[in-house]
């Protein structure tokens, strides 16, 4: 795409929303079309190291900690944010080493939870993206298509108040950080990467 706008080495893209709104097809097309782009992965890991530890403790002492969640398991709003609460630290430092070694970088997930993050990343060049659908109907096109035997009908009313909760938290926060609710619900991934663009030029025009 052509580019009128030059990205700062120092920016972090965070991207957030439900299963099956397109984050990790997101993340690969804007590593395609801006070359300067990273993905960082390295929060699933954080997640699975956790759920390791929080087993060892069972096993090791019966101490559960059942707040560390598996990709297989659907998440309301507050699981997610006390998810990105038990993280955040770690969350925190991941982004602060992309900054400081100038790393453009892409994190996303449904545990990136803006209302935990932005009071610690007062600091230029944090880009909050959450993609939303606006019906049932919507969500359930893309999850069915997505992997039938996991995403089940009776699953869509919890993921689409996630998503709906979601969605609030970036529009309660909008005065406070560089954060946009993009409607993926009729987009096609071009004309989300369009929308994306369009923030980079509105924050970045040279």
């Amino acid at each position: 795409m052509e580019e009128k706008y030059t990205l700062p080495q120092n920016l972090v893209l965070l991207i957030s929303g439900v299963p099956g709104v397109g984050k990790t097809t997101l993340s690969a097309e804007l590593l395609k079309a801006y070359k300067e782009f990273r993905l960082v992965e390295e929060t699933d890991v954080i997640r699975e190291i956790l759920r390791g530890y929080n087993c060892y403790l069972f096993y090791e002492y019966g101490f559960l900690q059942d707040n560390i969640y598996s990709h297989n398991r659907f998440l309301t709003y507050d699981m997610a944010k006390e998810q990105c609460r038990i993280m955040k630290n770690s969350i925190i430092n991941i982004i602060q080493r992309q900054q400081r070694k100038e790393i453009p970088s892409i994190i996303n997930g449904v545990h990136i939870i803006p209302e935990e993050l932005y009071i610690h990343l007062k600091v230029p060049n944090i880009i909050y993206i959450n993609l939303y659908v606006d019906s049932e109907e919507s969500l359930w096109e893309r999850l069915k298509k997505r992997n039938p035997q996991k995403y089940k009908l009776e699953c869509v009313p919890l993921l689409y108040q996630t998503n709906i909760d979601l969605k609030n938290s970036i529009l309660h926060l909008s005065e406070k950080i560089h954060g946009y609710n993009i409607n993926v619900s009729l987009s096609s991934i071009s004309e989300t990467l369009g929308e994306i663009e369009e923030i980079f030029h509105q924050l970045y025009s040279d």
